[in-house]
């Protein structure tokens, strides 16, 4: 079904009038709508109708003669909804026209009534309005208890996929399909399978409070978001520890590992079930269920109109974070000598992580097994800046290539032209693992990364489809009165200037071999807590832009504790920013306070700015890891809170070869959270 631009629903076996490239304004019915890629325009399918006086005229050297009545579909172009105008009456019968043969094909009775009758949907409708509402399901096990180790809860929930994705995640937008611990998630697909069937083939009349006005609903079901256990499980397949370890090919864990295989669909899946079944002997049965991972046992949702093969994508949470990014660090930390994991835990006291939701404390080395998704996604953003002293060349190669994985995934948007690209830097990964650490070629979530740009195309960005959305939205998110009450009661973020904080790399040892920068300053003031009245009294050589010195003296003003940032962060005092100056548009800078006037109500934060550092003849200046290079400049700028975009997380550098002040030379990290 697709709109017109006049406001008209139009629907497969529709006869229209519309636009002929050739012919000019022609009469034809529609096969079927697509998209092209790239293009957002609805495209359509159609057969070309002309009786027989025009047909003489395209077709003269015809001999034989077709009745007034009967309408000859002569070829099947395709346009632009665009192109066509409206709907007409369809003729009373139809025959084909061969173009080949130079001859008519005559439709049997049953072909040409299927071939005339109305969609079963605009009948359905009777002149209603149509809204197609796409389906995301997602299924998971809930814990009963607070230990989250007991009492297993099979549970189904439902999301509206045209919702934007700040929308879906919320509570009040993930509804409550089913929820048991008394049978099997198979169990429950009976019922589930047999209402998607419903609304995808007969959909439901309901009110609608925009257009007010009773519509017909069509709801087909996009995919389905689960973990890869439970993906197994919905599609008959043996799971990660099967030889065919594969839901989307026929890889096989020996011998095919790193290669995307002949691909699985349902039909097949179905015939080969029922080779299984065919099986005389319960070891033949077992023999043939090896052969393609696939078991016999009864599932419903095998058989509704979705393919569930191509319906359940890649996800990102179960297969990055806790697939490659644990698996890395699961090989590396062990590897690692005591005075080696001491200097980790330094870096990564030392890390700035302004940048992320989510703060890395405690003995990393000793705990990284107990890490959750939102731990291993900071972790992974930090990694290559902690360990990379301490890696060997191929291991470091398997991490550069994870890094470009892990941008991949959580990218916002690509273009899907560039596919081969995305599937070369997951390729890569997989070769890197094969050479360095070939443990992890076996995995199947190592595998299932070679099928991630497949799943993007179809679905988008894989944000759009993680159960880290889904997950969140289960939860109790803040309203606006929690955010409030959360933004007045937190206390300012205050260095402790008798902390010791450790740095990497400036070559002073502390006691049992601790690499240490010493207390955190920035030049020979601290400046990270200053106050609205230091600021206006300070002496030179600091310059403060955006700012009339004479007026603010006058004026009253309030000092806030934080400011929230354009997308929502809470940042505070010390805090490393992202923000916009008019002058010199995107900047970056150290937050050192925010206050409001209390004449006008505006906000203004105080931001020192960072220097973009170049080598003489005007090129910027890159580390080892192609990260721009800043330095702390002596300018103050006046910002607006509404250009503070967001926190980053910056990284200190300690090699003195890239300027004569190497304690106040950062490079930015590679991310913004």
């Amino acid at each position: 079904m697709a709109e017109l631009d006049t406001g008209v629903d139009v629907f497969v076996r529709d006869c229209v009038y519309f636009q002929h490239p050739k012919l000019g304004l022609s009469k034809g019915v529609i096969v079927k709508f697509f998209q092209v890629d790239s293009c957002k325009e609805v495209y359509c399918e159609i057969d070309t109708l002309v009786d027989f006086n025009r047909f003489a005229q395209i077709v003269p050297d015809t001999e034989a003669y077709i009745p007034e009545h009967v309408n000859i579909i002569f070829d099947m172009i395709a346009i632009p909804i665009s192109s066509v105008h409206a709907i007409c009456e369809k003729p009373a019968e139809v025959i084909k026209w061969d173009e080949l043969a130079h001859s008519f094909i005559r439709l049997s009775h049953e072909d040409s009534c299927n071939y005339l009758k109305p969609n079963h949907l605009k009948t359905k409708a009777a002149g209603r309005k149509v809204v197609m509402l796409p389906l995301i399901l997602f299924t998971d096990d809930l814990s009963g208890n607070k230990s989250k180790k007991w009492h297993k809860f099979e549970s189904w929930y439902l999301m509206l996929a045209g919702l934007p994705r700040h929308e879906n995640a919320k509570p009040e937008n993930i509804h409550f399909v089913s929820c048991t611990d008394l049978m099997d998630v198979l169990d429950m697909t009976e019922c589930v399978a047999q209402q998607l069937q419903q609304l995808e083939l007969d959909g439901l009349i309901v009110y609608d409070s925009f257009y007010k006005e009773t519509v017909l609903v069509i709801a087909p079901l996009l995919c389905v978001i689960c973990d890869n256990p439970r993906a197994s499980q919905l599609l008959n397949h043996l799971g990660g520890s099967a030889k065919k370890f594969c839901r989307f090919c026929m890889a096989d864990r020996d011998t095919t590992p790193c290669s995307v295989c002949e691909e699985r669909t349902r039909d097949i899946s179905l015939q080969q079930i029922q080779e299984i079944q065919s099986q005389r002997t319960e070891k033949a049965k077992s023999d043939k269920s090896t052969e393609v991972g696939l078991r016999d046992v009864p599932n419903s949702l095998l058989h509704i109109l979705a393919d569930l093969f191509k319906s359940i994508p890649v996800e990102v949470l179960h297969t990055m974070l806790l697939g490659a990014c644990k698996y890395f660090l699961s090989h590396v930390m062990p590897t690692l000598s005591k005075e080696h994991k001491q200097q980790v835990l330094a870096r990564i006291s030392a890390f700035n992580m302004s940048g992320f939701s989510v703060k890395i404390h405690g003995n990393v080395c000793r705990h990284y097994k107990s890490f959750v998704g939102r731990d291993y996604k900071a972790w992974a953003q930090m990694a290559i800046f902690i360990l990379h002293p301490y890696l060997s060349s191929g291991q470091k190669r398997v991490l550069l290539s994870l890094s470009k994985v892990f941008h991949m995934a959580y990218c916002s948007h690509f273009e899907p032209s560039q596919d081969e690209q995305l599937r070369h830097i997951c390729k890569e990964y997989v070769d890197n693992c094969m050479a360095h650490m070939p443990e992890l070629v076996h995995k199947q979530k190592t595998h299932y990364l070679l099928h991630l740009v497949d799943c993007m195309l179809d679905y988008g960005p894989s944000s759009a489809f993680s159960a880290e959305r889904c997950g969140s939205g289960l939860r109790e998110l803040y309203n606006t009165n929690a955010v409030q009450h959360f933004f007045n009661s937190v206390p300012m973020k205050l260095l402790n200037k008798t902390k010791t904080i450790y740095q990497p790399g400036c070559g002073r040892k502390a006691s049992k071999n601790v690499v240490l920068f010493g207390t955190v300053k920035i030049d020979t003031q601290d400046l990270s807590s200053v106050t609205f009245s230091q600021l206006l009294t300070m002496d030179p050589p600091f310059q403060i832009v955006g700012l009339d010195f004479d007026d603010a003296r006058q004026q009253s003003v309030v000092q806030c504790r934080a400011v929230v940032s354009h997308n929502n962060e809470l940042i505070h005092a010390g805090d490393y920013v992202k923000f916009y100056a008019p002058v010199n548009e995107f900047m970056y800078g150290q937050l050192l306070t925010t206050v409001q006037l209390t004449s006008s109500g505006a906000t203004l934060c105080f931001v020192r700015g960072f220097e973009a550092m170049a080598l003489a003849d005007g090129t910027s200046l890159l580390n080892e890891f192609d990260c721009p290079l800043f330095s702390l400049s002596r300018t103050i700028l006046s910002v607006d809170s509404s250009n503070i975009l967001g926190a980053v997380s910056f990284v200190h550098e300690c090699d003195a070869t890239y300027g004569p002040e190497p304690r106040n030379t950062l490079y930015l990290s590679l991310s913004m959270d």
